[in-house]
């Protein structure tokens, strides 16, 4: 094979696109699999559940505008494809987001944090070609999701055009956050630091779509997702907001090229912050190790989930209106004396997902620390793998508590404020104390998959998909109880509107601690670095 011509700054791309194919094919299949799935067994669910005219006006009448801040401002709620779209919203909202970041972060900063980029660009490959093959791949990935729900969708009794600009809506609002995250991996010079300034993008772009939707306002012009839900699909399909979305892709990628023609590779545009010439004795400690690690994660996180649940309460006043201003809407949400009640439940529940997403995109960056060598130095250097390991899993699980309880407090302190009760923050703050050991199971899963199998680890994030999809569409799909106590979200009880379930929680915490034992007696006698 001859080299590529030095000097080409796009020489190599598809040669580095089929390296990136051939390493990472495991984790886009997977993502690509979950999300199709999740979206068939949504639309099989719907389809079976509301299969008669009255059943999906009954629908319409009773959903629509209870859940807005959430799941968006769907357009033709009284048809199979309006609330299958409608149900899948919390996924398009949260996974796509999610995915694209992932994909884009790993394929661009983390493999530059690597060193490989250096060596190939050094070897005659293309400047630009990095980054431009990050950006083909994953934006290939999304063309792979949008023709798999394509696929999903034949098996649904909706229409076909609508079926097309929705799935398409899909595909450009994954392009949009795959060029963001391209952006800010030329800008920012770590991985770790990517990800948090690329999931603080993604909550902006959520809060923006969800006060635009609530109160019918420019905003939600403002974000990505609200293009989505504007281009109407199954109602009045409007092209103008997808078109929006492609252009915007296109622009952002391009800005992604144009930065990274010009700075040093293996840096960003904004310099790292340079750190002492000496760590304080704090530092040389495991856990202060660890916490200055993760530091930068855990104070974006919060950040980012303190401003999400508070404008989630300040939106509680606009549901509530919504709802007592539709008769059927609060017949079946139950009691109107415990309305409020019922809403808190759906929403606090929120916090313990982010926490538990907190949890393991922050223990997912151990396998990192790992396969760079860096891990091998600091256990060369006298520290025992046990207190390294556990270290990280004792700060990780104190910082999902303060993300979920910071989240709470929020959400607590401005619902009690918009509807003048100030006794609903306690009652907030109280439901939002018990999701906490839903959260934490999640470090016990991402802690044992570490210690075993680090390169399943990220596989820890199927099981939260599932508990969030059990939580979310269990009402919806008609689930049992029995069902719902299946997601550790569940097993918790049904605070504020019902008892805490005292030996569910017993059984996620002991559960919990069970799996980070068994992560660290693994770690102790595996290879590092295991390939």
């Amino acid at each position: 094979m001859s080299a590529p011509l030095v000097g080409a700054p796009l020489a190599g791309t598809a040669l580095l696109a089929r390296i990136a194919l051939r390493t990472g094919w495991p984790a886009m299949v997977a993502w690509v699999a979950g999300a199709v799935a999740l979206f068939l067994a949504t639309g099989l669910s719907i389809a079976t559940l509301y299969d008669t005219p009255e059943e999906l006006a009954a629908y319409s009448a009773s959903v629509g505008e209870s859940m807005v801040m959430l799941t968006g401002r769907v357009a033709g709620l009284d048809t199979t494809g309006g609330v299958v779209m409608n149900e899948y919203s919390f996924l398009v909202g949260f996974g796509v987001p999610l995915m694209a970041i992932a994909l884009t972060a790993r394929s661009t900063r983390r493999e530059e944090e690597s060193g490989r980029p250096e060596l190939l660009v050094a070897g005659g490959v293309g400047r630009l070609a990095p980054a431009a093959a990050a950006l083909v791949v994953v934006a290939g990935v999304f063309l792979a999701l949008g023709a798999g729900l394509w696929v999903a969708t034949l098996a649904l009794d909706v229409d076909r055009g609508g079926a097309a600009l929705y799935v398409a809506s899909i595909v450009a609002t994954g392009w949009v956050y795959v060029s963001a995250t391209a952006v800010l991996a030329q800008v920012l010079a770590h991985h770790r630091t990517v990800w948090t300034a690329s999931l603080s993008v993604a909550g902006l772009t959520l809060v923006t779509r969800g006060i635009g939707d609530a109160e019918e306002n420019w905003l939600s012009w403002a974000s990505p997702l609200g293009w989505h839900g504007l281009t109407r699909p199954f109602g009045e399909p409007a092209p103008l907001p997808l078109a929006v979305s492609l252009a915007t892709a296109a622009a952002l990628a391009a800005l992604a090229l144009w930065l990274a023609a010009r700075r040093d590779l293996g840096s960003g545009m904004v310099p790292a912050r340079t750190g002492p010439a000496t760590a304080s004795r704090w530092r040389t400690s495991h856990a202060g190790a660890a916490l200055h690690q993760h530091l930068g994660a855990l104070t974006g996180w919060t950040v980012g989930v303190v401003a999400l649940m508070a404008v989630y309460g300040a939106l509680m006043d606009v549901t509530v209106e919504a709802i007592v201003a539709n008769p059927d809407l609060a017949v079946f949400l139950g009691d109107p004396d415990a309305l409020v009640d019922t809403i808190v439940q759906m929403l606090v529940a929120f916090a313990g997902f982010l926490g538990a997403g907190f949890a393991l995109q922050t223990l997912g960056g151990l396998r990192g620390e790992e396969t760079s060598g860096r891990l091998e130095l600091m256990l060369a250097a006298g520290r025992s793998r046990w207190s390294w390991l556990a270290g990280h899993a004792a700060v990780v699980a104190a910082g999902t508590a303060v993300v979920v309880l910071a989240g709470a407090a929020a959400f607590a302190v401005s619902a009690a404020a918009v509807l003048d009760d100030p006794e609903l923050a306690g009652r907030i703050l109280g439901a939002g104390a018990w999701q906490l050991p839903a959260a934490l199971l999640f470090v016990g899963v991402s802690v044992c998959l570490f210690g075993a199998a680090p390169r399943l680890q990220v596989l820890a994030w199927a099981p939260f998909a599932l508990a969030v999809v059990v939580t979310l569409m269990g009402p919806t799909l008609r689930l049992t109880e029995a069902q719902m106590r299946l997601s550790p979200f569940g097993a918790v009880g049904t605070a504020p509107t019902g008892p805490v379930d005292t030996a569910g929680v017993i059984v996620l915490l002991v559960a919990d601690a069970l799996l980070v034992a068994v992560g660290l007696a693994a770690f102790r006698r595996r290879d590092v670095p295991r390939p």
